[in-house]
């Protein structure tokens, strides 16, 4: 698991053994044994022994000694909550969302581009009875979601490179956009349009619809979406939700200093 590449001119050794262990972490594995980091890092044992020790004592890890297995540790959220509150955005976006629940009668997020993924940081849930299942601190890839989407119409052509180059574009569904040269023509029309549609590409018989967050430079940091079983947001209903979703995204970027005339970035799919 170890990182290819050009290293950093002030790299750390321990610093970047700390990273990967993190990294080993994910939705699917909230927990690890002390074996299944060691299967997955090329670290002898009591080096990561000794690793994992100090992290521990930093609260970065913790260990559940009634199975013997590593999570996550409070520091991280700590640390998490800061770094989200850096923002602003996931406190004033909260009134914004819930009234476009109001609006709609579906389940509204807010989410910032991590890596190739987009993170929920903020969610109102629909009062209806068949929900979207979702949750703050999620992740999912950001080329086929509602979310992504808008986030990603609006990088330079370099950036989208970048993203294309580090990422694969897998198929979830039969509507997944697996072909760079697909996703970069839903991109443009995402960008002239301003909203997007995940149009069932992450999940069967899911739509949602998504528009771009702005800070007072103009520059995209997050977006909102919708998302609702495809029956309620049906194709002919998506210009009319999206009017509302695009308001909000609007409100949301006034209050975090955005003007019109402050656009400073433009897309280059």
């Amino acid at each position: 698991m170890l990182r290819e590449g050009k290293r950093p001119v002030y790299f750390s050794q321990v610093l970047d053994r700390i990273i990967q262990i993190l990294d080993c972490f994910t939705e699917q594995d909230l927990e690890l044994s002390f074996t299944d980091l060691v299967n997955q890092l090329e670290l002898n044992r009591s080096t990561l022994y000794r690793l994992l020790e100090a992290m521990r004592s930093y609260r970065l890890i913790e260990l559940d000694r009634s199975n013997g297995k590593y999570h996550l540790g409070i520091k991280l959220f700590e640390l998490g909550s800061l770094s989200i509150r850096r923002f602003d955005i996931n406190r004033y976006a909260g009134p914004f969302l819930e009234m476009l629940v109001k609006q709609t009668g579906e389940t509204a997020h807010l989410c910032v581009l991590d890596g190739s993924d987009v993170l929920y940081i903020a969610k109102v849930e629909s009062n209806q009875a068949l929900r979207i299942p979702s949750s703050v601190g999620r992740k999912n890839p950001a080329y086929c979601t509602g979310v992504g989407k808008a986030i990603l119409a609006h990088l330079s052509e370099e950036e989208l490179q970048a993203y294309l180059a580090q990422t694969e574009l897998k198929a979830f569904t039969k509507r997944t956009l697996v072909a760079p040269a697909d996703l970069k023509k839903d991109l443009r029309l995402t960008r002239s349009r301003g909203y997007s549609v995940d149009n069932e590409e992450i999940t069967e018989n899911t739509r949602c619809i998504g528009a771009p967050i702005r800070d007072h430079s103009g520059q995209v940091i997050a977006a909102i979406s919708i998302a609702g079983p495809s029956f309620r947001i049906t194709k002919e209903k998506v210009p009319l939700l999206a009017a509302y979703v695009m308001e909000a995204a609007d409100a949301i970027s006034m209050r975090a200093g955005y003007r019109r005339s402050s656009i400073s970035v433009v897309g280059g799919v």
